[in-house]
């Protein structure tokens, strides 16, 4: 996949995230105008009725201020990982969808029966991978990315901590109605699912004098001069040498020698 797209895909791009945030808005729209409480269908932590949060828990939100402020980075981060890993995006999003969710539901605490709502662990999911992607890949693009996702939402790194610590750094005032499990685990899905994918879709570009001799040749590598035989540097050159006198390009030189020239 080429990292330099046409402009125009980006909007392209965001088209899967944009859906998923249309769908969160119409599940709350019904939920709130014909009051049906929806969210007692949320994820309930060791609860063999609350397995069902696992996939209903990214759909469902307490009011307008929870829906408005997960939306914007669902957009944002949704459109990176459909325009720059488009052969792995739904992989890694369906993924991170589930497996953050059954982590919530194995190892959260389940204090005063507690439920679970809120896309904020695909959101940290998401974040996770887009940010060590970058870093792993060794890609300028994609660590540009890494660098403008520490930029927009580098200060959710605090979000994964225990709301007794966020109280104590004056992170967020009122964490106790937050689910920082969510954020835990969803962070570590996203960068599980960097490491494993992190020999899909774009790569760090490898040039010949990158490889020895006795390393594969990677033919799907546009970066690399393919060739059958085991040295394909010095093959290349021995055809550039070849037949110079049928290229039309060629230009020949002649060296007088410097005694010739005196004796002139």
């Amino acid at each position: 996949m080429n990292v330099n797209q046409p402009k125009h895909t980006m909007l392209r791009s965001s088209l899967p995230a944009l859906l998923f945030v249309l769908l969160i808005w119409v599940i709350f729209y019904i939920d709130i105008h014909f009051k049906l409480g929806l969210n007692q269908f949320g994820l309930r932590p060791h609860n063999l009725f609350g397995l069902t949060g696992i996939l209903t828990m990214p759909l469902l939100h307490g009011d307008l201020g929870h829906i408005a402020s997960n939306s914007i980075p669902l957009l944002v981060l949704g459109t990176f990982l459909f325009y720059y890993y488009k052969e792995i995006a739904f992989k890694v999003f369906s993924i991170s969808y589930i497996s953050s969710g059954i982590l919530v539901w194995l190892f959260a605490r389940n204090g005063n029966l507690s439920i679970h709502i809120g896309a904020s662990g695909l959101i940290y999911a998401l974040a996770g991978f887009l940010f060590f992607s970058g870093i792993l890949r060794k890609n300028k693009a994609l660590f540009g990315v890494t660098l403008l996702i520490t930029f927009l939402y580098g200060t959710i790194i605090w979000g994964v901590f225990p709301s007794e610590f966020q109280k104590a750094i004056h992170y967020n005032e009122n964490s106790h109605n937050i689910s920082w499990e969510g954020h835990l685990f969803g962070f570590l899905s996203g960068v599980v699912l960097a490491y494993l994918y992190k020999r899909k879709g774009v790569q760090e570009p490898k040039y010949s004098w990158d490889f020895n001799n006795d390393e594969d040749v990677d033919e799907t590598n546009p970066y690399w001069l393919v060739n059958e035989n085991e040295n394909p540097v010095e093959e290349k050159k021995e055809d550039l040498l070849k037949n110079t006198s049928d290229n039309p390009y060629t230009v020949n030189y002649t060296f007088i020698p410097k005694k010739d020239e005196e004796a002139d």
